[in-house]
């Protein structure tokens, strides 16, 4: 018994070493690689040219700041960069004022990092998280201790901030509604691959994809801060969402036999549409079957009014268009305080850990130990267990190696116009392969980090600062690593049958007060509101969760497996309630029928909490018979054969 143990535990942990030296196969990012160079880079060369090579230096960290910038609407980045700019230039003053103080340092240093790793996980935005806000800090506090200095260096950062700006906003230039569009194309290419799947096993999984799309293409919308009257692009992007989503509803509406498909000419059409979408001149119309099974009728004159949409016309239904909503970024922070958030709880995680990191490096007085709180960030910020265990392997492995390429570097003592030009190019390389392996990115992170470090000490002994880096890089890695293992090891797949449960009720009370007549007042649209957003924050959770929980070390394969239509079935859920709260039109439920479909989600939501098989409805095994919103019925069925099959 102990062999077969041992033996699976050391297939385990060889594949989860190969996979850390996994080259992943995505398109390079050679623009974002280039201008994240600049970014950096070109401060200290402009500081060179005025004879302030020092202040150059300390600009260029301003100039992570870029590297915050995601595929999201300008109006947004504009405001999401600058925040970006001023907590780094707030880390940078902060690390200057309480560098005399360590233990209080490790402290503050802790509460930016939870403060970071907290917004960025509920607000979802992409890239290095709280890791630049930590180095900041952190090199702040390794520079000579002078407090008076805290505005002239936190002043420096923030410029270099701002020449980051300039670059991230760039774009609006040529393409102001880009973002935009590359949401929308997305959005019908999926769609396309919905109708191309309808009828196949492969249904479920494009299904759940082009919901996920959906709910990329209204955010991005909703974010983009545009005046769609005096606009024709962003009009004609809101008519495609809008009709973007009546299809997919209709197509979910079609039975369709074993081995029955839908005509190719829809899915070819939809897919055309994502293919010319922001470049209406090259639209041309794809011709449509006359002669149609009176099932898909409807769907192929949605499809037709993709026509009148490129041709600036007024598509039919236009009434019936889909709104875009928002959550207030306020309602968000707020409703994610909770002890049941897994975001709030990897944060304060994080916080804690990284007190612990900066205190033991203090406390062991190693030699430029800000370095073992920037490694421990940096490995914790896997997003689960098996990714930190990932991080801990690339960033040792890759530190040692590029401590041999920072030696040929710095035994030459390179200053002034070679350090720009080095740091634009480490930079550069960095950002171009970060997204392949991490492990091949640290062979330029770490020569660009010592090369920082020595241009701003003045300290020309490379060895002083090479084996600080190598001692402090796998300390940081190792009490990660072991602070990742000791709390969070198997907190979040503990979670999923509570919120399962929880979740289900969430959308419950939501179809309440959905379905149920009541006045046209103030306080019954807030409550609808309220409520909404509730099941929203509640799915999320969840679908963060069980990502965590794919992560954990041990999990259980099958049963993760097993919930993966579950949580399928309940975002589509979600999205078809959401679709009725934004219908003036939708239908008041008699007591019975009410009654009946809350009865029967609390069966499921128990349930899902004891883990066990969900009863069958008063119907029969395939859920209720709702007339007036059949729709429901459907879902609810969908949901319990989830539930059933888990």
């Amino acid at each position: 018994m102990q062999v077969g143990v041992t033996k699976k535990q050391h297939r385990f942990l060889s594949q989860t070493i190969k996979q850390a030296f996994e080259m992943k196969k995505v398109a390079l990012p050679w623009n974002r690689a280039l201008c994240a160079g600049l970014c950096v880079g070109l401060p200290s060369l402009i500081g060179f040219w005025l004879g302030q090579f020092s202040y150059g230096m300390l600009a260029g960290t301003g100039g992570f700041a870029y590297l915050y910038v995601a595929s999201e609407p300008y109006g947004f980045r504009a405001k999401k960069i600058l925040f970006a700019a001023l907590g780094l230039t707030f880390s940078v003053a902060a690390g200057t004022l309480l560098a005399p103080y360590p233990l209080l340092a490790a402290f503050v240093l802790g509460c930016i990092g939870a403060a970071a790793s907290y917004l960025f996980g509920v607000l979802k935005f992409k890239g290095p998280g709280a890791l630049f806000f930590v180095l900041s800090f952190t090199l702040a506090t390794g520079m000579p201790p002078d407090p008076s200095q805290a505005f002239l260096r936190g002043g420096l950062v923030f410029l270099g901030g701002m020449l980051a700006w300039c670059f991230a906003m760039a774009g609006w230039l040529l393409r102001p509604h880009g973002p935009e569009i590359g949401a929308v194309r997305q959005l019908y290419l999926d769609l396309g691959s919905l109708l191309n799947d309808a009828g196949t096993r492969e249904y479920s999984r494009a299904r759940h994809q082009t919901l996920l799309s959906m709910y990329s293409a209204e955010t991005t919308l909703a974010t983009g801060g545009f005046d769609r009257r005096s606009d024709v692009t962003p009009r004609r992007l809101s008519q495609m969402y809008s009709l973007a989503h009546h299809i997919y509803l209709i197509t979910d509406k079609i039975s369709l036999a074993a081995g029955e498909k839908l005509p190719p000419e829809l899915s070819a059409a939809v897919r055309r549409v994502g293919e010319a979408c922001g470049q209406p001149d090259v639209w041309v119309r794809t011709p449509l079957p006359d002669d149609l099974d009176p099932r898909i009728r409807d769907l192929r004159d949605l499809v037709g009014q993709l026509d009148a949409i490129f041709s600036d016309a007024e598509p039919e239904g236009e009434q019936d268009r889909r709104k875009l909503t928002r959550t207030p970024v306020r309602s968000i922070l707020e409703g994610n305080l909770d002890k049941d958030s897994i975001v709030f709880l990897q944060a304060i995680r994080f916080g804690v850990i990284l007190m612990v990191a900066a205190a033991a490096a203090y406390a062991f007085q190693l030699n430029r130990s800000y370095w073992v709180p920037l490694s421990c960030a940096s490995v914790m910020l896997g997003a689960t267990v098996i990714a930190t265990f990932h991080r801990a392997i690339q960033r040792s492995l890759g530190t040692i190696l590029g401590i041999l390429i920072a030696s040929a570097i710095l035994w030459t003592h390179p200053e002034g116009f070679v350090v720009s030009i080095a740091i634009m190019l480490f930079t550069f390389f960095t950002e171009l392969l970060i997204v392949r392996n991490y492990a091949l990115a640290m062979l330029f992170i770490t020569p660009n980090a010592l090369l920082m470090a020595e241009t701003n000490t003045r300290i020309h002994n490379f060895g002083y600062f090479a084996g600080a880096r190598l001692t402090d890089v796998l300390v940081g890695s190792v009490i990660g690593l072991i602070g990742v293992l000791l709390v969070g090891s198997r907190s979040a797949s503990s979670r999923i049958p509570y919120l399962l449960g929880r979740t289900i009720r969430s959308q419950a009370q939501f179809l309440a007060l959905l379905f149920i007549r009541q006045p046209a007042s103030a306080s019954a649209k807030l409550s609808l509101i309220l409520q909404q957003r509730s099941m929203r924050r509640h799915l999320s959770n969840l679908r963060t969760v069980y990502q965590t929980a794919l992560g954990e070390i041990p999990r259980s394969e099958e049963e993760l497996e097993k919930l993966l239509p579950v949580i399928w079935s309940l975002d589509q859920f979600g999205y078809v309630l959401n679709s009725y709260a934004l219908s003036a039109l939708r239908p008041v439920l008699p007591d019975p029928e009410l009654g009946a479909v809350l009865l029967h989600l609390e069966k499921m939501a128990q349930s899902a909490e004891q883990r066990r098989e969900t009863e069958e409805g008063p119907e029969g095994t395939d859920g209720l018979e709702l007339p007036l919103v059949p729709d429901i019925g459907q879902e609810l069925a969908d949901l319990r054969h989830a539930l059933n099959g888990r």
